[in-house]
C-alpha cells in the first residue's frame, strides 16, 4: 500500500483496504505540431487505444504503441480509496515502450 491513510477523506486504508484499478498512460511529442507549439503531452486513458489524437493540433495518431511520436506507453494499477473512491498511489507500473530509457 502506497499510503496507510487517504489523503482525502481521511480514512485508515489498513481498516478498509483499497481497490485496484488499471489505466494507461501514453506520452506524446507530435511532430505535426508547430516547432513553436511543440511539446511533450502526458495523455492518459482508462483502457488501452488504438488511436490517440494531439490535443495541440488534433493530428490523429494510429498505433499508438508503434508510432514515432508515441515515447511512454505504461499500464498503471493504481490503488483506489474504496470509501471515496479517489486514487491514492500507485500499486505497480507496467512498462510497454520508453523510448527514453527513463525511470518507471
Amino acid at each position: 500500500m502506497a499510503t496507510e491513510i487517504c489523503q482525502y477523506c481521511g480514512v485508515d486504508l489498513e481498516a478498509t483496504p483499497p481497490v485496484q484499478e488499471k489505466g494507461w498512460v501514453y506520452g506524446i511529442e507530435c511532430s505535426r505540431c508547430p516547432p513553436g507549439r511543440r511539446r511533450s503531452v502526458v495523455l492518459p486513458r482508462k483502457e488501452r487505444v488504438a488511436e490517440l489524437h494531439c490535443p495541440t493540433c488534433g493530428a490523429r495518431i494510429a498505433r499508438p504503441e508503434e508510432h514515432p511520436d508515441v515515447l511512454v506507453v505504461k499500464e498503471m494499477t493504481y490503488e483506489v480509496c474504496a470509501a471515496c473512491g479517489e486514487r491514492n498511489g500507485v500499486a505497480l507500473v507496467r512498462k510497454l515502450r520508453d523510448v527514453g530509457g527513463g525511470m518507471s
